[in-house]
């Protein structure tokens, strides 16, 4: 009996001590997450089609000269940048200027023929007719007249032929005069040197190129699938992305035929106002247009298999499942949410769904 009552003694201090410790265990408030939030509303945005392309240059321009000739002089090295009107090459110029001088010398010489003949025509012309009236009259002899119209038409025909050979020395002259110039190879628009195929002193063949010069117009190569080509124009904008370094684009060309191992079509998109190295890659927007939805930014954007953002709903977010669309920069446009609801912009890391939530500025 003595051990029954320890026993129960014992039962009735573990339990007092059990519920004065259920008393004072303290209540758990449910922390609230600090997020900040946004209004939905529908936007209107470019959209975009995105390709990758290769750099090139506008124009590979190869200069020659009209005539063969030894080379004379070289102006520019491999690598130098020249501007239109620049001086590239030039041939040797002593046998040019003295085939030039002598051209000059039987032109000069033909012009004062064709002076010389055409005074003595008028000369003969003047007599002819004089003589003519007095033929008529029976003053002179047609013996003598006869004379004087041969002396006339020998005069014209000496006067034609001073006047032909003057022509052939023209045209002589005109020749010769249009090879020295040509014996210098003037650059025709802005770019760098890309190769020179003669050296100073070596005989250069007529129409053979001296020099080789990539102009600074500069080009991005790339293929078009079939099904973007109608979304595309001639003149459409292209932003163009080259290791970061950005600048505007435009389509300049589309052709007509697919490549044959690709079958894609090459579009070239002109490069405004920048200079990269040729071969480089490319990123490609194409704008193709503006698209109205709901776009919203990127990095509010969690994943767990599934897209979704949280949207608030009184003092609580919730997840909610969306389903992504075009991109443009820093925002997609989205379906599953709408106009009007409130999303969490900042703070969503630290939520789960039903979070309770702190709105701030």
């Amino acid at each position: 009996m003595k051990k029954f009552l320890v026993l129960l003694l014992m039962v009735s201090i573990l339990f007092t001590l059990s519920a004065c410790s259920r008393a004072e265990e303290p209540v758990v408030e449910e922390r609230a997450r600090a997020v900040k939030i946004q209004e939905i509303n529908e936007g209107e945005n470019p959209v975009t089609l995105s390709y990758i392309g290769t750099v090139s240059s506008k124009d590979i321009l190869k200069y020659s000269f009209k005539s063969t000739g030894k080379l004379g002089r070289v102006f520019v090295e491999k690598g130098d940048k020249v501007k239109k009107g620049d001086k590239l090459a030039q041939l040797d110029m002593q046998d040019l200027n003295f085939q030039l001088t002598a051209s000059k010398s039987r032109l000069d010489t033909a012009g004062l023929n064709v002076k010389k003949a055409k005074d003595a025509l008028n000369y003969d012309k003047d007599l002819f007719d004089k003589m003519d009236n007095l033929y008529k009259e029976g003053s002179i002899s047609k013996d003598k007249y006869d004379q004087i119209k041969l002396k006339r038409d020998t005069s014209m025909t000496s006067y034609n032929q001073a006047k032909f050979q003057y022509e052939a020395a023209k045209t002589d002259y005109e020749q010769k005069l249009s090879l020295v110039e040509d014996a210098t190879i003037h650059a025709s628009q802005d770019g760098s040197i890309v190769d020179m195929t003669f050296e100073e002193g070596e005989l250069v063949p007529q129409g053979n190129p001296v020099i080789v010069v990539r102009s600074k117009g500069q080009i991005v190569n790339v293929g078009m699938a079939q099904r973007d080509l109608n979304k595309i124009d001639i003149g459409t904008k292209v932003a163009v992305d080259v290791d970061g370094q950005r600048c505007m684009g435009t389509v300049t060309n589309i052709a007509e035929a697919p490549d044959e191992s690709t079958r894609t079509y090459n579009a070239e998109v002109t490069v405004e106002d920048k200079s990269f190295r040729l071969g480089s890659i490319a990123k490609l927007e194409f704008n193709i247009g503006k698209e109205r939805g709901i776009w919203i930014p990127i990095s509010v954007i969690m994943s767990d298999g599934e897209d979704y953002v949280y949207i608030v709903q009184e003092d609580r977010a919730f997840k909610r499942i969306i389903e992504l669309g075009k991109l443009y920069e820093d925002r997609v446009m989205v379906k599953g949410v709408n106009p009007g609801e409130l999303l969490v912009i900042s703070g969503m890391k630290n939520l789960n769904d039903g979070s309770k939530i702190n709105i701030g500025e």
